[in-house]
């Protein structure tokens, strides 16, 4: 498990197959499929491996808010250090190992006493905000590994060819954010701590006139 998280880290998801795996581990592909079924298995083990992974504790003694918010983050953390987990868990069929069943009921554990459905939607709408911003960590993965081009030399380039509009009083805003667009790939965490706030915002309220 081991070879195949670091050869996703490093290729992506779709690099990893039973024949790749093999090659990559010094192995024989048969001798794979003495501990593995098949493919299926094998991208299970290998989010239960990224997910079984020392994680941050919880603050002490927090509520509702800061527990669900820590889960988020957690979540968001994993997918800053293996983009290609998204690929694997942001579908309505997820290898449902060990792991993402433990991973799934940290976040109803945050919740407070909820009917099943509304601890389901409040999930849902959390995990998938994080998984929405995700797609920016895990598009900017593949953008480089396949063009070999970092995201400021994209903005970098980019910019130049639309400078003609930079400056004018047709995109006043384009003007205010071209200075900082060679950053946006640092910036992701802001937008995301933003976002988050704004989602556990909504949250707060649908339990306030919930009851």
């Amino acid at each position: 498990m081991r070879a195949a998280v670091a050869l996703a880290d490093r290729e992506g998801l779709d690099a990893v197959s039973m024949g790749g795996l093999a090659r990559h581990a010094g192995v024989s592909e048969a001798s794979l499929y003495r501990h593995l079924s098949g493919y299926n298995e094998l991208v299970t083990r290998m989010t239960d491996a990224v997910l079984s992974a020392p994680r941050a504790d919880p603050p002490s003694g927090a509520g509702w808010r800061d527990l669900l918010e820590h889960e988020a983050r957690q979540e968001w953390a994993l997918y800053r250090e293996h983009p290609w987990a998204l690929q694997a868990l942001a579908t309505t069929r997820p290898p449902l190992g060990a792991g993402v069943l433990a991973a799934v009921d940290r976040y109803f554990g945050a919740l407070p006493d909820l009917e099943p459905q509304a601890g389901l939607s409040i999930y849902l709408l959390v995990s998938g905000y994080v998984q929405g911003m995700a797609t920016l960590i895990a598009a900017e993965d593949h953008a480089s590994r396949t063009t070999g081009i970092s995201n400021p030399q994209w903005w970098t380039t980019h910019l130049g060819k639309i400078a003609g509009a930079v400056d004018t009083d047709r995109y006043p805003w384009l003007t205010a954010l071209a200075d900082g667009a060679t950053s946006q790939a640092a910036q992701v965490d802001t937008w995301f701590s933003f976002g988050l706030s704004r989602v556990l915002d909504g949250v707060a309220q649908y339990l306030v006139t919930s009851r």
